[in-house]
């Protein structure tokens, strides 16, 4: 599922939003079979599993033998501990086993997990807030992998928390919107920062 870029909800709708961060990261939709693996699917649906051996500790981190299928993004960080679109182009160029092991060191990157399509069964046909909760129940915490925050608050305030922490932007989720694979919807919507003269 894929978000609209628009304008923050205004004050009549934005109770029926949660606000996420915006991290202009690598999508991708990590499938969990059960066995104790994990495939990485670009959002163009290439294999990019070997490019980060650093995630393959995900399938760890769920109950033994649960089928699932995740979306999240893949990012780097600077040395602030913000999201860098040029440490995360670094890593997608790496191809070779050599060259992805020493960046494992050298440039790291994080698996940020935001929706869950299927557990045991699948789960895109429900709301939003019940996915969301499926998710948090996971517990999916460990070295590079998490789930980050939403937002319940007001979308300014969602907004400037986001400045803040130096991000480029929130994402607004329809808190009863199913999710809809391969579509963009304005059920999310991708709302950026105002570049500031």
């Amino acid at each position: 599922m894929l978000a609209m870029i628009g304008p923050a909800p205004g004050p009549e709708s934005e109770a029926e939003y949660a606000y996420e961060t915006l991290w202009n990261g690598m999508r991708v939709i990590a499938h969990l079979p059960g066995d104790g693996s994990v495939r990485l699917l670009s959002q163009t649906e290439r294999d990019v599993t070997d490019q980060y051996p650093e995630l393959q500790t995900l399938p760890g981190l769920l109950p033994s033998g649960l089928q699932a299928v995740l979306d999240g993004e893949i990012i780097t960080l600077d040395g602030e501990g913000r999201p860098s679109v040029e440490g995360l182009q670094q890593r997608m160029s790496l191809h070779h086993l050599k060259a992805v092991s020493h960046a494992v060191e050298d440039l790291p990157v994080q698996l940020m997990l935001y929706d869950v399509l299927y557990l045991g069964e699948p789960t895109v046909q429900l709301p939003y807030t019940a996915r969301r909760d499926l998710l948090d129940d996971l517990g999916l915490a460990g070295p590079g992998i998490s789930v980050p925050a939403a937002w319940p608050a007001p979308v300014g305030q969602a907004l400037e928390q986001s400045r803040l922490e130096g991000y480029d932007g929130i994402v607004a989720k329809r808190l009863t919107s199913p999710y809809l694979p391969g579509r963009r919807s304005r059920d999310w919507i991708k709302i950026k920062h105002l570049a500031r003269k």
